[in-house]
């Protein structure tokens, strides 16, 4: 299952023997004075509000990476984005990094989504050019430093390197990861939104469905695009569910739900 807690992120930097959870005694060939001691300070400091940007950090060391883990309130964004144009690689030390791109005139979008994330990036996002049957598409995109904490994320969301649609995704998903999903793949159509879930089988959009209508009462229809599968949202729904999700949209997506900027 799908979980941030406590255990499941100890668990990943238990050694060998199970008995301790010294990081120098796991990776020994770690440098000890990357993190200089402080013990000085006594603030009181909640958990995740001190995330700022460590873009043009030197390269952590494996200590800091196994130290690094993802505070409750950006769960829903990566559920947002992985379920629609992000993804994730992993390695072969078991790290993993999360990609996010976007088309150019998604620049502000994709900014937003850096802004909240940029604590685990180590650049600023740049442009990309993909040629596409002679034509040129320009976009922007971003990416993180490879963690161990990203690694839960691939494993409910890859099967063997496959993009899927995770088993829990009624537990996980949110009106903030929905917005998320709006914003980077929904199209408007009509009066309603269609979500561009063509990477995905037949019958993983089915489930999806379902889990959007059992959990936000949603009108769904499947509908195929060149021979793939997308879902289509009634005009109706998004009016029953604009007041939950218009907080977590930024001001240049306000379109999608029938909004002038």
């Amino acid at each position: 299952m799908f979980s941030f807690s406590k255990r499941n992120m100890t668990s990943r930097i238990i050694n060998k023997n199970k008995n301790s959870l010294n990081l120098l005694d796991r990776f020994p060939r770690s440098n000890r004075n990357y993190l200089p001691a402080n013990n000085r300070c006594k603030d009181l400091v909640v958990y995740g509000s001190n995330l700022s940007s460590t873009v043009n950090y030197p390269p952590y060391t494996s200590i800091v990476r196994y130290m690094v883990n993802i505070p409750s309130h950006l769960q829903s964004i990566l559920v947002g984005i992985l379920i629609s144009d992000a993804w994730l690689q992993i390695n072969k030390a078991g790290n993993t990094r999360l990609a996010f791109k976007q088309s150019i005139d998604k620049l502000e979008y994709l900014f937003y989504v850096f802004n909240k994330l940029s604590h685990y990036c180590s650049t600023y996002p740049h442009l990309t050019k993909t040629n596409i049957n002679g034509q040129i598409f320009y976009g922007i995109s971003f990416s993180t430093r490879s963690y161990p904490c990203f690694t839960e994320l691939y494993q409910i969301f890859y099967n063997k390197s496959i993009k899927i649609v995770p088993l829990n995704l009624y537990e996980i998903v949110t009106y903030e990861a929905l917005a998320h999903w709006i914003m980077a793949s929904g199209t408007k159509t009509y009066n309603g939104i269609t979500l561009q879930t063509q990477s995905f089988t037949v019958k993983e959009v089915v489930f999806i469905v379902n889990v959007l209508i059992h959990k936000f009462h949603l009108k769904c229809s499947i509908h195929m695009q060149r021979g793939q599968p997308t879902i289509y949202i009634s005009s109706k729904s998004m009016e029953k569910i604009q007041a939950y999700i218009l907080p977590y949209i930024c001001n240049s997506m306000r379109y999608k739900l029938f909004i002038k900027k």
